[in-house]
């Protein structure tokens, strides 16, 4: 009985962790609010419980303080010394302000795919996609929703550099490449769900706010300062940012974090240097940047204090021996087990690596192909990694002055509900053709 509480006040915190934070109360406040449904349900000791919360806190700032820092100062350089609405007003221009969320999405799905974090491609494509969104008429809330298209699915592609496509490899002993027709199936659903709907929201969003753009001719950018750098100019930190994080991420050791900081300071120099004449107050915009960084990194890191709490009440605990003990189809048990891990610990990584190092072994004895357990892992750890209580999506959303009351539905829609479609496709493709 006791855990049977423990698990509904566990389920209870998180609905209203949703709805506070939906209505404007302070991240740090919700977090503590809600900690204390779980500590007063599941019976914990109420001073250890704040220290597993202290714990997170801590632990997401020291793992994560610099990668925000120094992307925030990143996106504030490209925006402020006008390489942003250079490379921006290029890519409107060719391509017509009716395919801006298209070129988004490919832009996304590219870096990612090739290896390049999360967090660069937001730091840097949000302030080139804003001067593109504004100039297409839509509204700035969705830019987050219409990148993470692209960020989320790209992983399901066979032999995606990321993470959630690397570590099925350790476990099972598969190629980054195997059951490609799966991962494609995935990618295909994901993209259309998320990516039409991106369409019709943006249109929709245009059209009530009076913001409505002809794309039916071809336009001419005003740019909207004299002074702006040359393409070429404003191409050489975005693309040396990028290279760097590929270079270091394949050729040396070094922990991704630490490429990630490298790559965008030396990025971040680079745009210093190249358009001195640009940025006015370089000290300022700097500053602001790394503000900008600290806040976003304060807010996420509570979020993860309250993720400590939630991991050391019996409640969590039971829904974990649920899920590894889910006795069904393997695939239909992958689906199941990675959603549900990764919705509770707001991690996709964690989820796969909890889920395979206790059940890989079972599964593959009922008669489950490796290579489908693997392809699908991506796709399924995917679709609930972007839930409220996902610390880095949140202090993404900081960065952008976004609260998830204004951008979080647009994010929801493409990176949780199209991957979490695109992966139940994946699943009944592989009960057929496995």
């Amino acid at each position: 009985m006791e855990t049977i509480i423990s698990v509904l006040g566990l389920l209870a915190a998180a609905v209203i962790f949703i709805v506070v934070i939906w209505k404007g109360l302070d991240v740090f406040t919700s977090t503590i609010l809600v900690s204390f449904i779980i500590i007063i349900t599941s019976w914990m000791q109420w001073w250890d419980a704040l220290t597993s919360y202290a714990s997170g806190y801590v632990g997401f700032i020291q793992g994560n303080l610099f990668v925000l820092v120094i992307g925030a100062v990143f996106g504030e350089l490209m925006g402020s010394s006008g390489c942003a609405e250079a490379i921006a007003n290029v890519i409107t221009e060719k391509l017509g302000v009716k395919r801006v969320i298209l070129s988004i999405t490919v832009i996304s799905t590219v870096f990612v795919y090739v290896g390049v974090s999360g967090f660069v491609v937001l730091f840097v494509l949000a302030p080139i996609a804003t001067v593109m969104m504004k100039q297409a008429g839509y509204p700035y809330r969705m830019i987050p929703g219409i990148i993470f298209i692209g960020a989320t699915c790209s992983a399901m592609i066979p032999y995606a550099i990321n993470i959630t496509n690397i570590m099925p490899a350790q476990y099972l002993g598969t190629s980054m490449g195997s059951a490609p027709i799966l991962g494609w199936i995935a990618f295909a659903v994901s993209i259309a769900v998320g990516y039409f709907y991106m369409i019709y929201a943006a249109k929709k969003a245009a059209v009530k706010e009076g913001t409505v753009v002809d794309d039916s001719k071809p336009i001419k950018i005003q740019p909207t300062r004299e002074d702006l750098p040359s393409v070429g100019i404003a191409l050489i930190p975005f693309v040396l940012a990028v290279v760097l994080v590929l270079i270091f991420s394949n050729f040396t050791e070094m922990d991704t974090n630490a490429v990630v900081v490298l790559s965008l300071f030396i990025g971040s120099a680079v745009i210093v240097l190249t358009c001195h004449k640009q940025l006015d107050g370089v000290k300022k915009i700097i500053g602001k940047g790394v503000d900008n960084g600290i806040g976003a990194t304060i807010m996420a890191a509570a979020i993860l204090g309250f993720s400590g709490v939630l991991q050391s009440c019996p409640g969590f605990q039971a829904v974990i021996d649920f899920v590894l003990g889910l006795n069904m189809n393997a695939y239909i048990t992958e689906f199941i087990g990675l959603n549900i891990l990764a919705g509770i610990m707001g991690s996709g990584t964690s989820a796969i690596a909890m889920f395979f190092e206790h059940l890989s072994d079972g599964l593959i004895a009922q008669g489950a192909d490796p290579g489908a357990l693997h392809r699908l892992a991506p796709a399924c750890a995917t679709g609930m990694n972007t839930l409220p209580n996902a610390g880095g999506m949140v202090a993404q959303l900081r960065w952008m002055n976004l609260s998830l009351a204004e951008s979080y539905w647009y994010v929801f829609v493409t990176s949780v509900l199209a991957p979490m479609i695109g992966s139940a496709a994946a699943v009944v493709a592989a009960i057929i053709l496995y």
